[in-house]
């Protein structure tokens, strides 16, 4: 499961919800939940759009991204 998406998950929230609450749209949500690029191909606007969705900073949502993705390696 990729990253992106199993973050949402955790944090019980859907893509069409990131999207409804953030604006972003859900084409652009499901091309980042898709790449084989993990966290390193997120722009600036999708981590703003799931910390909106998540009521959180985008700083936050980035550290904790990059701390599941580190316990995913291992």
């Amino acid at each position: 499961m990729n990253v992106i998406q199993q973050y949402l998950d955790q944090n019980n929230v859907t893509r069409y919800k990131v999207s409804k609450l953030s604006g972003l749209g859900q084409t652009t949500l499901k091309a980042a939940v898709d790449s084989k690029n993990g966290i390193d191909g997120l722009t600036g606007k999708v981590i703003k759009a799931i910390a909106v969705a998540l009521d959180k900073t985008p700083g936050t949502v980035l550290d904790e991204l990059v701390q599941l993705e580190k316990n995913k390696k291992v």
